[in-house]
């Protein structure tokens, strides 16, 4: 086989260029493929008068000081106050230690002093400007309603517009609104609302007290981090660890939360001020240590075993996940996978990667759903074994809430965990119903070709399936519901046999629906005498930009009465009608012919009597002659 030519640069520089094809597949290879995309979170505080009476402690200081700690370095962090008034005070920037200084510093500014609560100008203000190539996600906090005016009609204006026009646009432009609701007198309705409309989550917090836990809960579902695993408020720090962030929530706020060091050492709030690189803020029910380069080791939380207790970290040993939506649909199925990086690039030595013991854990609170391991060694739910992939596919069909799916790694030199907040919406974005009518069946043609009789035309009940989608949460002309019936026909031997009844399965019927309008009617399968069951998926893609694969609940559809299922007929009834009427013109012809036969055996009879009449009187009248 001729070889091709090559150049004279070719054939001098072959080495080098072999040298930068080798890096550039093993910089492919070697890919962060699942990186996440830094975080961009704008923080709204609500600063209006009524405050006053829903935070009187001013519980909303310590509330933002924990949600500026506990974001990771790549996050980025802007703040607004809001009233009737727009108050930026932090400019968007990265979570730099410097930064976390001044988001601290912001916290010590909020006050309660201004006359409305402008919802919508807030929003505007927080979502004019982003960073490239970031997470955009708003959290708003407010104890009110939308409130720009003592006129009621321009404030139940100012909510139509806002509805029907910024946060469309918000959804329009990536961005997911987060939302609290502080007190009773919140419109919690509206700030729901807005949430699911733009794929955020909606925490009520019903006190002061309860507000660290919504922050800790939007911080988690939009900007988690790495973690280490507690066990009984008992965890483990390796060498890779660079910076620890505890924290411990207490049961009594007057008790004191202490922390118990690998080296059996225990410290308190007033040990750790002569401790270097500690921080330790124990405001709002709560303890927020920070420690720069911790000893390797156990360490204990000495304090209240409470399932919002955290141990966070900054490592260069990472935990990556498969980034999940903030808002899931019932049903919705999740492809996704779990890989450990360090220096951001993916651990795939299988020497390393099989010795890993991974689990997956989908929780409500302290209360654990579901539970399932993984592996990367081929076996379900993995797909190939050995490329440093943990594997794994989510089938949520949980009630409304808030949920964590928490993913945990473990070696037997280090632990690391994954927790992200979802809420699951309270219904799937299309609907299925019966809808049932009465049509009439024409007469059946006779058979000469002639219409049958039509005095008595017949009746069946029509039966087709409605779908309806919500135009707000499915983009138009993306939906199909792909899947099949599958019916089954219950046989029996008789009504007086003793054997059981038996069911005759019914060759699958495929179905393919396009739903290019908000309400549309598709046929149900022809089988009436059959117990029916519709088998489904919703493939669609989302207002919020991402694609959705949902699995619908089976839709039941029973077999009709039989009075239903097999109507009366027009052609049998007047078959009926021609038996019986054959049978009743036989008979009339052999009455008929019985009566011609008498009468004219009876016309015979007269008609010999005459004759015989006649020739005894002619015989009389000859022998008088």
């Amino acid at each position: 086989m001729p070889v091709p030519p090559t150049s004279p640069f070719i054939r001098k520089h072959a080495s080098t260029l072999w040298g930068l094809l080798i890096l550039l597949i093993t910089g492919l290879i070697c890919a962060p493929v699942l990186a996440a995309t830094p975080p961009e979170l704008h923080v709204l505080i609500d600063v209006s008068g009524s405050m006053k009476q829903t935070d009187p402690q001013n519980l909303r200081r310590p509330a933002l000081r924990l949600l500026g700690d506990l974001l990771p370095p790549s996050a980025q962090i802007g703040i607004w106050f809001f009233g009737n008034e727009i108050s930026p005070m932090l400019k968007t920037a990265r979570a730099d230690p410097k930064v976390k200084e001044r988001v601290r510093q912001t916290a010590k500014k909020i006050r309660s002093n201004e006359p409305f609560t402008d919802i919508p100008a807030a929003l505007t203000a927080a979502a004019a400007t982003w960073n490239d190539g970031t997470d955009r996600n708003i959290l708003l906090l407010s104890d009110g309603m939308v409130d720009i005016s003592p006129d009621k009609s321009i404030n139940v204006r100012a909510q139509a517009a806002l509805l029907q026009k910024l946060v469309p646009q918000l959804r329009a432009e990536h961005i997911r609104v987060h939302t609290i609701a502080l007190s009773k007198d919140a419109d919690s309705k509206l700030l729901s609302q807005i949430a699911a409309d733009t794929g955020g989550i909606f925490v009520e917090a019903d006190s002061a007290d309860a507000l660290q836990r919504a922050f800790l809960k939007i911080f988690e579902a939009a900007a988690p981090r790495d973690g280490l695993p507690l066990k009984d408020n008992k965890f483990l720090v390796d060498s890779a660890v660079k910076e620890l962030t505890i924290l411990a929530f207490r049961d009594n706020p007057e008790e004191q939360t202490k922390l118990k060091l690998p080296n059996g050492q225990i410290v308190d709030v007033q040990g750790s001020k002569s401790k270097t690189g500690w921080r330790w803020d124990d405001s709002g029910g709560r303890d927020l240590v920070t420690i720069e380069n911790p000893p390797t080791g156990a360490w204990q939380i000495i304090g209240a075993l409470d399932p919002d207790n955290r141990a966070l970290i900054i490592t260069d040993l990472k935990l990556r996940l498969t980034s999940l939506p903030t808002r899931i649909y019932p049903g919705e199925r999740i492809d996704g996978a779990l890989m450990l990086t360090n220096h951001d690039q993916p651990i795939t030595k299988p020497a390393l990667t099989q010795t890993i013991k991974a689990t997956i854990d989908e929780q409500k609170g302290s209360e654990l759903i579901t539970s399932f391991k993984l592996n990367d060694q081929g076996a379900d739910p993995d797909i190939i074994g050995g490329d440093g992939r943990f594997n794994y596919q989510l089938h949520l069909i949980d009630p409304a809430g808030i949920y964590s799916l928490v993913a945990t790694a473990s070696s037997p030199t280090f632990q690391r965990d994954w927790r992200q907040n979802f809420a699951m919406a309270p219904l799937p974005p299309v609907q299925l119903k019966i809808v049932s009518s009465e049509v009439e069946v024409p007469p059946a043609a006779n058979a000469d070709g002639t219409a049958g009789h039509p005095t008595q035309p017949g009746k069946k009940t029509l039966r087709q399936i409605q779908v309806t989608q919500d135009p707000t949460v499915l983009e138009p002309k993306t939906a199909k519901i792909i899947g099949q019936w599958q019916c089954e026909r219950t046989h029996s031997e008789g009504q007086h046999s003793n054997k059981p009844q038996t069911n005759k399965i019914v060759a699958p019927i495929p179905i393919e629906w396009n739903l290019t309008r908000t309400t549309m009617m598709f046929p149900t399968p022809d089988e009436t005498t059959a117990d029916c069951v519709l088998n489904a998926v919703l493939k669609a893609k989302l207002t919020t930009h991402r694609e959705i694969d949902l699995v619908l609940e089976p839709f039941k559809l029973a077999a009709l009465p039989p009075t239903e299922a097999q109507p009366k007929q027009s052609e049998p009834v007047e078959q009926a009608q021609e038996g019986a009427s054959g049978k009743i013109n036989w008979m009339l012809i052999i009455v008929i012919n019985v009566i011609t036969l008498l009468l004219i055996g009876l016309g015979i009879w007269l008609w010999q009597q005459k004759v015989k009449h006649t020739h005894r009187q002619l015989l009389k009248e000859a022998q008088s002659v």
